[in-house]
């Protein structure tokens, strides 16, 4: 496979074939649903609700076989298990920390980038030596995101196949 990247339709199995993902990019970026509003006294406020903090994400490779794409449309339901890691800050002395999403992957360091154990419990929590004096919990988020449009290219005498993946988290 040489990728930590899955894409699995529900219900179908995995859309990875063998050499389709490598050389892989993935993005992700907020959805634009947040709106900046000034008060009367000219303080910039954010109008956004919690529920709303979602991802878009684009996924690129270049391989030399094409991915299962063959019946994925517009709309479809895409388990996703990003390669773009996402970090969050994890205070001196914690315990446990609970990652936004689910994710694999993790990867607990201090501020003098020495690795800690961090075990996953239940409810996207992770258990945390006794004694961390601080630092981040880095893992590659799972999504579940809708297809909103993808790209297929062919190489012939350069022997490639490259593809292009657009998604937005459900």
């Amino acid at each position: 496979m040489n990728t930590d990247l899955k894409l699995e339709v529900m219900g179908k199995g995995d859309l990875i074939s063998p050499f389709s993902a490598r050389e892989c990019h993935q993005t992700l970026t907020t959805i634009p649903q947040a709106v900046f509003r000034r008060t009367v006294n000219g303080d910039l406020k954010c109008i956004n609700s919690h529920g709303h903090q979602k991802f878009l994400s684009t996924i690129r490779c270049k391989d030399k076989a094409p991915p299962a794409f063959d019946g994925l449309w517009k709309g479809m339901t895409l388990k996703v298990g990003c390669i773009q890691p996402v970090t969050q800050p994890v205070n001196a002395g914690c315990l446990a920390v609970q990652m936004d999403r689910e994710g694999f992957d993790h990867h607990l360091f201090d501020y003098g980038s020495g690795v800690w154990p961090a075990t996953p419990s239940e409810n996207r929590w992770m258990s945390i030596s006794p004694g961390f004096p601080g630092g981040f919990m880095t893992y590659k988020p799972i999504l579940f995101m809708m297809v909103k449009n993808y790209a297929l290219e062919t190489d012939e005498w350069g022997l490639t196949v490259g593809w292009t993946l657009d998604l937005e988290e459900i």
